[in-house]
């Protein structure tokens, strides 16, 4: 089985991908941190607990609300990602639950993503995106990532090419096509 964690070191979109990503995170948690702390130091909440339960929920409600509504938080906006639903339309609940890590922002989010580099899949998504249906798109690809749903669903009503009909050109493994129309080498786990 490859990992996400196999194919880190030559495959830089890859790690383009997930340092926009962190990048995001961060933004996302700044804009929830920064601002709640500071109104609830204006208002004289000096309690640590309470401090640490709303910015939580401040950054919860930041992430899931935006991702429910547009598909981007305002991080992602500002680094062009957008969040998609791997099958069917609707981001709601799928956002809501994606995010659950956010309400546990000082652990659950690196091993939401060691999770999901280290089991096998799309290297793209962390372990609660596989677990939402949702997947987590650079805006450059976004067309592209729809159009490869629309002939995926397609071929596989047409009896079109199968998935695994493709060969690596690395390692000539078995290619499984990804739901963005990417392939990944079942064997050596390049994305091509």
């Amino acid at each position: 089985m490859v990992s996400g964690f196999d194919i880190w070191g030559h495959d830089a979109t890859l790690r383009r991908h997930w340092k926009g990503r962190f990048a995001a995170f961060f933004v996302d948690a700044a804009i929830a941190f920064i601002p709640t702390s500071l109104v609830l130091y204006f208002l004289g909440v000096d309690d640590i607990v309470l401090v640490g339960i709303a910015t939580t929920a401040v950054f919860y409600l930041i992430s899931s609300i935006p991702e429910s509504l547009t598909g981007a938080s305002v991080g992602k906006r500002i680094f062009g990602f957008r969040v998609h639903p791997v099958v069917g339309e609707s981001l709601g609940g799928r956002a809501c639950l994606r995010n659950i890590t956010r309400a546990f922002w000082f652990i659950l989010p690196p091993l939401d993503f060691a999770v999901g580099m280290a089991t096998r899949g799309d290297p793209r998504q962390k372990l609660f995106d596989r677990l939402a249906g949702t997947k987590v798109v650079h805006i450059s690809e976004t067309e592209r990532y729809n159009d490869a749903l629309d002939t995926v669903a397609k071929n596989a009503l047409d009896g079109g090419e199968k998935p695994g009909d493709e060969i690596c050109r690395e390692c000539n493994g078995k290619l499984l096509r990804l739901a963005d129309e990417k392939l990944q080498c079942e064997k050596c786990g390049l994305i091509q």
